[in-house]
């Protein structure tokens, strides 16, 4: 009994140690240790980790209570409100002379401390001891002490935005000012990280109430996926670490899947990082696996982020040289190389024995759903508040989306941190939410590109990854510096002899403009010079905000009429759908129209093929080589009126229905009005051939759209000429990319038409195009829940057993794998994703071209037809997806059995780099070429819960353009071209043409990057037809269509007659 008395008080002990505030102390997820660039103490908590010599110092000198304060602050500063709450701030000010200004340090994503206004070493109190300053540091609401509500619910949370804390400044610098009688107010606000930011956008909103602003390593760009972080981590371990650092991380993580995928191998996994769970006693899924990886890779994270940063423990470790030091080890293998790392960090990080690593995401979403304060751990609230903050406001996920064959892999989906979001504050939080709560930031405050105040200093380093986001726009008094060789926030820290020449320089220029804008000196800024290394940054002004003006100087050309090859009464449908190699996540193009036994085809008398002469390059008028383009001329309704219709071709080959089938809307409209009808074939597709048949990335540098497009001002030139026009009356008419070709013809060459019809034309250009499976999802679960569901239940079943090797062998036998994952084949992530975007492409299919009357799709393979299959009750989900796979298959193949189903990477890129004319590949390669130089549209699976799962990444696609067309590709690249194509054409919200009409299915995945601007002055106008799929506003009326689609059609038809002038 006395023993048991004994136990009971020791164990009442022991809890008493940690319970404050009758709460135990929280055991911290592994993936909070560094999320999202962030460490668990926040950006700048190693700045409070002071060395304790020099703290007992400060400790005997300053009395803390003296120096705390609390502010009673509004709550809600744009309604009214009339609760406030007490927010708290320190205040020193012993080093105060008369007439000296106040400097006030901008509290972040966590607590503040007295130190901040104390701390002699670091900058801020150096300069304002040298200055005579009042030294203030004011907390951010809903951070340490500073608690609006007694807890962090998300209707509390509504309150922490960035706005709100502008203005709680903003009040506190009057209240101050009334506080201490300042006369002559010169207050200099300062920040770093997040409260950089702060401090940059205080001075631009805020600009009467400070004199000057520094922010240092400010994001002051708001982004869904911040994959350069990744990027910048992988360039500063090569450039700053070596190259075999680089490539051992690669090796290293490369093997952490591969074995994370490996029944036999997984047990290592767990022993070698002493995971808690084993992960052969977990239940696996992707997320699993993927807050795994991300805690291992957090590690290399924050060593980049602070290398040699001169507070806490980065001063002397934890840094690039000392991972990359046990990385350099070669009598080590890569993998257990990553869990020295691991070891190494987390020992040195929080000065105790490394006990092992908790990777479970929905303990990490548990932990980050608490929502009340924790006074023992300040950093567990501060996690769950910039966590609100990044879903509501910032974004900052950083996804391993950069292609680029990253050291990262593709470990990293986006999905893991919106899916983060939803878990953590509810089913609103989605993509949607999140892609408009940082478009409205962006609008706000102007991001990079648009930011634009005085009296302001930006420096970052150019080591640290969240210089990507920093502002680089430079006057006279808007500062900007690159500082080489430096991380995050390091001018904040306390000089140290070990600092850059750099380092050293932006603090004297920042003090130097400090006393600019108190008025003790005044010294120009212009001969500064902001860049160390100015390859080191993306100069996002280099891109032309303004519209680039093509001169019309095209000629007419040569034409050559050629005898026609086809006879009407034998034009047909074909069997089967012509096969272009189903893109790995992409689907597109215009199919041509369902012929009819009624149909009438115009006669082959009437109809003209020919071929124009076009120059290569339009553009350089030294380069003389060309190209012959096919076109097609239908003239059986010509009343010699001068009015031409042309159907623009697009990614394939140009067939002769469009210019003979009668029943056409186009057609029908021709015969009204008396028009002629052509079709022009677009450069590089089907006929048309490259010069020398020649489909290298050297050739492929004249496949673009603005040179698509001057052929066709050419060939219009030249119809004119060669049927003696009169006043000519030509309207372009495209579908699906050529859509989009036909709107913006009339930007470029409004003098040439006089109208446009643009269906289902994808006018904004996107790297990933993750709203593609968003109007998928949507118009599969609008139809039928039950399929979305089923259609989800399958995809989950596969993705958890292509983690265990009998999982895989089931998978084998269903998909008929062209190359099958036996035992001793090793799982590549590009692979899986290949498997799993292949899988879904089918379902694409279904809902792109649902009910067009086109091809196959007039009978069957549409929305209705999968989800028969899909609602089979006596089959699960996954044959159910199977079923689907085969027949979809059987719209292009005449085969009894099953088509083998790819299932690798190499396939893919095999196949486009072996593409040519001969073999029937040209036209997928181009589109992939299109695609990869001016407009993305990548259908990836990055937009959180959803269907399909976390299927496939972006990167996937951005390699692929690497593997195919070279290693100039990278997502940087790709991201800048398509900036230029939107600033070039408008977008879809700066469509600037007129007399255009422009027509979208609400079922079609391409409206979502449709234009609905709807402008009469200029006869602008946009449709979304309820109920129907891609372009089929374009195709022959039918009895069945919907009636929506009826009723656009009349309204599109009186669109069109109202831009010709017709007698």
């Amino acid at each position: 009994m006395n023993k048991f008395f004994y136990f009971l008080l020791c164990t009442i002990f022991l809890i008493n140690i940690y319970w404050v505030n009758g709460k135990l102390h929280k055991k911290v997820p592994g993936s909070l240790r560094f999320l999202n660039g962030r460490p668990y103490e926040g950006f700048r908590g190693h700045r409070l980790r002071i060395p304790e010599d020099i703290k007992k110092k400060l400790d005997s000198q300053y009395n803390e209570e003296n120096m705390e304060f609390y502010y009673s602050q509004k709550l809600d500063h744009f309604n009214y409100d009339l609760r406030r709450w007490n927010q708290r701030y320190f205040y020193n000010g012993d080093l105060y002379k008369d007439g000296g200004p106040q400097f006030l340090n901008i509290g972040g994503e966590g607590p503040i401390s007295i130190y901040d206004v104390v701390y002699p070493e670091s900058p801020f109190v150096t300069w304002g001891s040298e200055l005579g300053a009042m030294l203030f540091s004011i907390e951010h609401r809903f951070y340490g002490k500073s608690r609006p509500f007694s807890s962090q619910t998300v209707p509390a949370l509504t309150y922490l935005t960035s706005k709100q804390a502008l203005a709680d400044i903003a009040d506190f610098i009057r209240e101050m000012n009334i506080k201490y009688k300042i006369k002559n107010p010169k207050w200099v606000v300062f920040g770093g990280s997040y409260s950089g930011a702060l401090s940059l956008w205080f001075r631009q909103q805020y600009p009467d109430l400070c004199v000057g602003a520094v922010g240092s390593s400010a994001p002051v760009q708001p982004v869904v996926d911040f994959y350069k972080y990744l990027n910048v981590c992988q360039n500063s371990l090569f450039n700053n670490g070596s190259y075999t650092c680089g490539e051992e991380i690669k090796k290293g993580i490369k093997k952490l899947i591969e074995y994370s995928y490996d029944d036999t191998k997984r047990p290592y996994l767990s022993l070698l990082f002493q995971l808690q769970p084993p992960l052969e006693t977990t239940t696996l899924n992707y997320k699993t696996l993927q807050n795994l990886y991300s805690s291992i890779i957090g590690n290399f994270m924050g060593s980049v982020q602070y290398s040699r940063v001169n507070a806490g423990p980065y001063k002397t470790g934890l840094s690039i040289p000392d991972v990359c030091g046990i990385m350099e080890d070669m009598t080590k293998d890569p993998l257990d190389k990553l869990a020295i790392v691991n070891k190494y960090i987390f020992e040195n990080t929080y000065d105790r024995p490394y006990t092992g690593m908790d990777y479970s995401y929905l303990e990490e979403v548990n932990f980050l759903q608490d929502v009340e304060y924790d006074d023992n751990d300040l950093s567990a609230s501060a996690s769950r508040s910039w966590i609100w903050q990044t879903c509501n406001e910032f974004g900052y996920f950083q996804a391993g989306s950069a292609g680029n064959h990253s050291i990262w892999g593709t470990s990293i989906p986006n999905n893991l941190n919106i899916d983060l979001c939803t878990d953590v504050f509810g089913s609103q939080f989605n993509i949607d939410y999140i892609k408009n709560a940082i478009s409205n930031s962006l609008s706000f405050y102007g991001g990079s590109a648009g930011y634009n105040a005085t009296n302001v200093v930006m420096p970052n380093g150019d080591i640290d990854p969240w210089h990507a986001l920093g502002t680089y726009n430079q006057t006279d008094t808007m500062i900007p510096y690159l500082i080489h060789n430096t991380a995050h926030c390091a001018d904040m820290e306390p000089p140290s002899e070990n600092d850059a020449p750099g380092l050293t320089y932006v603090r004297i220029l920042i003090l130097q403009n400090i006393k600019n804008w108190i008025g003790l000196t005044f010294n120009s800024n212009k001969s500064i010079k902001n860049f160390e290394k100015k390859n080191n940054i993306e100069n996002k002004n280099n891109i032309n905000d303004k519209k680039e003006k093509l001169i019309d100087n095209l000629e007419i050309s040569k034409i050559n009429e050629i005898p026609v090859k086809f006879n009407s009464k034998l034009i047909k449908n074909t069997n089967k759908e012509d096969i272009m190699k189903k893109n790995i996540g992409m689907v597109h193009g215009l199919k041509s129209p369902k012929v009819n036994k009624d149909d009438i085809i115009t006669s082959s008398s009437d109809i003209t093929i020919g071929f124009i002469e076009q120059k290569l390059d339009h553009f350089n008028v030294t380069d003389i080589r060309t190209l012959q383009q096919k076109y097609f001329v239908n003239r059986k309704f010509n009343q010699n009126k001068s009015i031409a219709f042309v159907m623009i071709g697009g990614e394939g080959k140009a067939g002769e229905k469009w210019v003979t089938l009668e029943s056409l809307p186009m057609i029908e409209l021709a015969k009204f009005v008396g028009a002629d009808i052509y079709q022009l074939e677009h450069r590089f597709y089907g006929d048309s051939h490259a010069p020398n048949n020649d489909l290298s990335t050297d050739n492929y540098q004249y496949l673009t759209s603005k040179q698509a497009l001057a052929d066709l001002a050419v060939f219009i030139k030249t119809m004119n000429n060669r049927y003696n026009y009169v006043n000519p009356q030509w309207i372009t008419f495209g579908g699906s990319y050529s859509g989009a070709l036909s709107a913006w013809f009339r930007e470029l060459y409004p003098d040439l038409t006089v109208g446009a019809m643009a269906s289902s034309g994808p006018v904004l250009a996107k790297t990933d195009f993750f709203e593609y499976l968003q109007v998928v999802q949507k118009s599969i679960s609008t139809y039928s829940q039950s399929c979305a569901d089923n259609i989800a239940l399958g995809f989950e079943l596969m993705q958890k057993m292509i983690m265990m090797q009998d999982g895989r062998d089931f998978l084998n036998k269903l998909f008929n794998f062209t190359y099958p994952w036996n035992i001793n084949s090793t799982v590549e992530d590009y692979d899986v994703q290949s498997f799993f975007s292949n899988v879904y492409g089918n379902f694409q299919g279904a809902v792109q071209y649902s009910l067009d009357n086109t091809g196959e799709y007039v009978n069957g393979y549409g929305i209705k037809d999968v989800c028969e299959i899909m609602n089979n009750q006596t089959n699960d989900p996954l044959v159910n997806i199977v079923n689907v796979v085969n027949y979809m298959n059987t719209m292009y193949y005449d085969s009894s059995t099953p088509v083998p189903m790819s299932n690798t990477y190499k396939e893919t890129v095999d196949f486009y780099k072996t593409a040519s004319y001969d073999n029937g590949g040209s036209d997928a390669k181009s589109w992939l070429w299109q695609t990869c130089n001016e407009f993305g549209y990548f259908q990836s699976s990055d937009l959180g819960y959803n269907i399909f799962e976390s299927s496939c990444n972006v990167n996937i696609y951005i390699n692929i353009c690497i593997d195919v067309f070279g290693p100039q590709f990278t997502r940087n690249t790709i991201d800048q071209n398509i900036i230029r194509t939107n600033n070039f054409y408008g977008g879809n919200k700066n469509y600037y043409g007129s007399n255009v009409v422009m027509a979208y299915g609400s079922v079609d995945p391409w409206h979502a990057l449709g234009s609905y601007v709807y402008d009469k002055s200029r006869n602008l106008i946009s449709y979304l037809i309820d109920g129907t799929a891609h372009c089929a506003d374009l195709y022959p009326p039918r009895d069945s269509d919907l009636p929506d689609l009826k009723y656009k059609r009349e309204l599109i038809r009186a669109n069109l007659m109202s831009f010709l002038k017709l007698e």
